[in-house]
């Protein structure tokens, strides 16, 4: 059997005698040609794919680490002094130091309150308005280039993590010193947060004093300024026991 080629029937363009001219094509030799597509038709799948990435969870992580969150902004290293801020984001680390105070007062309420919410923060500016002019006092005469601006950034920035510190154990604080049976339990649990966020606001303000100074001085500069923190780690820790203690009466026994 032969193969047979299949035929295609082209109607003809020329009309008949008699043929009514205004009659629809047959549907046999009717050719349906695809409608071109719309303008914007190419441009929808390029701006949906664009809207689903913005949209996707990975750009979520993204866009989130470009906007720092408080706590990153508190506790940011700022080039250039700004007064305003250093002076609030020292503001901002004495109140939260209050909320331990606060914490610490629980055990015995009333005035205790009050007289431990103004004695936690009090060593801090203590510190503040004691200790660090004398230091920056003293890197100047070692040649070191400080200037009170500098001084007054790093205090702030100290300040501010030491009281996100005890602003955060305040919650474990005002559990432990309630539910203590005996008063020295209460004191040494307290006492162990006082530390720990006093020690975290003197390595802060060191390492930024510390940052401006450059061993290419000489060896004597260096020395000098480096024993000059070192004494002054030690000061600001015994002006702050000194201070608490005074001022705490859960250190005493509940007794001020």
């Amino acid at each position: 059997m032969q193969a047979q080629a299949p035929c295609l029937l082209i109607p003809s363009s020329s009309t008949e005698p008699g043929s009514d001219a205004g009659a629809p094509e047959p549907a046999a030799f009717r050719v349906d040609t695809p409608a071109p597509p719309a303008a914007g038709a190419a441009a929808e799948p390029a701006v949906s794919a664009a809207a689903e990435r913005a949209t996707s969870p990975i750009a979520e992580p993204v866009a989130r680490a470009a906007h720092p969150g408080w706590t990153a902004s508190l506790l940011a290293e700022r080039q250039a002094a700004d007064l305003r801020q250093d002076l609030a984001r020292f503001g901002v680390g004495v109140g939260l130091a209050a909320l331990y105070g606060l914490a610490l007062g629980a055990r015995q309420g009333g005035v205790s309150l009050v007289q431990h919410a103004a004695g936690v923060p009090a060593a801090m500016v203590a510190v503040a308005c004691l200790g660090v002019p004398a230091l920056t006092i003293v890197l100047t005469l070692f040649d070191a280039p400080l200037d009170p601006s500098r001084a007054l950034s790093a205090t702030a920035r100290a300040a501010a993590a030491t009281g996100l510190v005890l602003g955060g154990l305040a919650p474990a604080a005002a559990l432990f010193v309630v539910t203590s049976g005996a008063h020295e339990t209460a004191a040494i649990m307290g006492l162990i947060g006082l530390a720990v966020g006093g020690v975290i606001g003197v390595r802060v303000l060191l390492h930024d004093l510390g940052a401006v100074l450059r061993p290419d001085r000489g060896p004597l500069t260096w020395s000098g300024t480096t024993a000059a923190l070192l004494g002054f780690a030690g000061f600001a820790v015994a002006l702050a026991l000194r201070v608490w203690w005074g001022t705490l009466p859960i250190l005493k026994g509940g007794a001020l």
